[in-house]
């Protein structure tokens, strides 16, 4: 297993502190800004862009994310993914896994990745030195498969206060949340995952064509790869809407999304 190495916290710091935010830098800094209209230091719940649902998928991959992409394939969808580090015992980036191949191919057929933290802490709970290592941490193992880290991130348990989120600001991250909860995981086996059908039916008819959503599941339960996404995408086509990215659903260039090592 490859554990990526960490620079010392103090280092960490020090760097970041020195780096611009996009409120910060001048617009005559020769370097290209992240995001100017995506906000930072607020938790972001909606799309901003009309006729959109932007799928997402939490605390992957895992073995039923590979039919959770066949699925988008079939539809011509796209989605985001919010990965761990600590995936399943194994780093993400370790090769004798999968998940290497499932993250370059979610990158190949123009998904998003965003961090969901290197092992799922609560960053509203946790310290400075907690927070910066989890999230420095799982983009050093993302760069060694994909040669880029997220400027999005999904705190894990939805929760992201106070400073947590001057942190997250800092490290120039936006984070996101979710307006559409299908609480897929309370409701992962064959009789039971109707209910989450029929909580994400129930957003999606409410709205009409100006309308958009943001939708949180996860591609670590079965139900979810082999029932409740292709119902989902059913539902949005059928409605005439597009399943998007969350930068896509935010109007954000596909540039933005990450950074360079």
């Amino acid at each position: 297993m490859h554990i990526p190495k960490l620079l010392p916290i103090g280092a960490l710091l020090a760097a970041r502190e020195q780096t611009q935010t996009p409120a910060q830098a001048s617009s005559s800094s020769p370097q290209p800004l992240l995001a100017r209209d995506v906000p930072y230091g607020v938790i972001i719940e909606h799309c901003t862009v009309p006729g959109v649902v932007a799928l997402t998928f939490d605390d992957g991959p895992f073995q039923y994310t590979s039919q959770v992409l066949d699925t988008l394939a079939q539809y011509g969808a796209k989605a985001t993914f919010f990965v761990n580090g600590d995936n399943w015992s194994h780093g993400i980036d370790d090769s004798s896994t999968p998940w290497p191949a499932t993250l370059k191919r979610m990158i190949n057929e123009g998904h998003q990745i965003g961090s969901h933290t290197w092992s799922h802490v609560d960053l509203t709970a946790a310290d400075s030195t907690t927070r910066y290592s989890q999230m420095h941490q799982l983009d050093v193992a993302l760069t060694n498969v994909i040669g880029k880290s997220p400027t999005y991130m999904r705190p894990p348990y939805a929760t992201c206060e106070g400073a947590c989120l001057a942190d997250m600001q800092q490290l120039g991250y936006h984070v996101i949340n979710f307006d559409v909860d299908t609480k897929d995981y309370l409701h992962d086996s064959p009789e039971d995952i109707s209910v989450a059908m029929d909580t994400f039916s129930a957003a999606v008819e409410a709205g009409g064509p100006s309308s958009s959503f943001l939708v949180l599941s996860h591609d670590v339960h079965e139900q979810t790869a082999v029932a409740l996404t292709p119902y989902m995408l059913d539902k949005i086509y059928a409605k005439g809407y597009r399943a998007v990215t969350v930068g896509e659903c935010l109007g954000d260039a596909p540039e933005n999304w990450y950074r360079s090592s």
